[in-house]
């Protein structure tokens, strides 16, 4: 009895060493068969290299992008990284990026960067929000969620951007304010608009659609469009035109209406076109009117007179 349990245990012990060296044959043989997903695990720890970083060329031998990493994961159609330094270049120009995650799709060449993404230009732009994609062929870079743009004393913000890779032009798809700081007073002047905003950082001027308010200490300025005129010498909005039911109201309720308005800050005048209406002040049955600007904002009308 016991010589026969004793075989039937040797003879168990073979059969499970037989199993155990099958087992590994056939995983060295077949790894998709035997733990598959151990095996990916493997792989995957296999291409994670750490300190990362590669540089991409156009046909013409010109650097479109530059890229690195803490970490990165090399897939085989997308190369995930940690903790982003990326440059897109535009005419040996780059705008400096950082991020805490991104993507690089090796077929597109595109990069899809999230969180805490931070665009530096050369020339001190900034343009700072939590998604960002760079398309370094095309040389432009998009986010479909909130960002800012910050230069000097100007400040943006809106829904949706895109710009050129120096950020000399960007464009906000809707819900845009822009804050412009006084120098001289510290004082803002707000811009908000409906959207779309284009700024045009080279031409200093910003094109507001639909719904656009501009306001001040001094009163407030209505239109359905507006062209916002700024001075890189004084760092001050110098003019403004603005088009389509403009009303003009002041600190005292005092209230015009006019087709459209130009705002010369220089000269410290404000033009009117069009129908013109006025409330609380002296009325103008139409055409054409210049007012100074001081006495227009600080006692809407009193100081009228019609413009040959």
């Amino acid at each position: 009895m016991i010589k026969q349990i004793v075989k039937i245990t040797i003879g168990l012990a073979l059969f499970y060493i037989g199993l155990v060296q099958f087992q590994l044959w056939l995983a060295s043989r077949h790894p998709n068969v035997f733990d598959r997903q151990e095996y990916f695990e493997r792989q995957e720890r296999e291409q994670k290299i750490f300190s990362f970083a590669f540089s991409k060329y156009d046909t013409g031998g010109k650097k479109e992008l530059e890229i690195e990493g803490d970490t990165a994961d090399i897939l085989k159609k997308q190369i995930f990284f940690t903790n982003v330094l990326a440059k897109a270049f535009a005419e040996d120009s780059p705008i400096t990026i950082t991020a805490d995650t991104g993507i690089f799709d090796k077929k597109t060449s595109n990069v899809h960067l999230e969180k805490n993404v931070i665009a530096t230009t050369k020339t001190g732009t900034r343009l700072l929000t939590e998604e960002l994609d760079i398309n370094p062929t095309d040389k432009v870079v998009t986010t479909p969620v909130h960002a800012k743009v910050k230069r000097e004393n100007i400040h943006v913000e809106g829904i949706g951007a895109q710009g050129d890779s120096e950020l000399k032009k960007v464009r906000f798809k809707r819900n845009v304010t822009v804050v412009v700081q006084n120098p001289d007073t510290n004082t803002p002047t707000i811009i908000t608009s409906d959207g779309p905003l284009e700024v045009d950082y080279h031409s200093n001027v910003a094109h507001f659609s639909d719904n656009v308010i501009a306001r001040d200490e001094r009163g407030r300025l209505f239109a359905d469009y507006m062209d916002v005129f700024y001075s890189q010498e004084t760092k001050k909005i110098y003019k403004i035109i603005a088009t389509g039911n403009v009303i003009i109201t002041n600190k005292d309720g005092h209230t015009t209406y006019s087709d459209n308005v130009i705002y010369l800050a220089d000269e410290g005048k404000i033009i009117l076109g069009g129908d013109v209406e006025a409330f609380g002040a002296q009325e103008s049955e139409g055409g054409q009117s210049e007012q100074s600007l001081s006495g227009f904002l600080e006692n809407l009308g009193t100081s009228s007179k019609k413009k040959s």
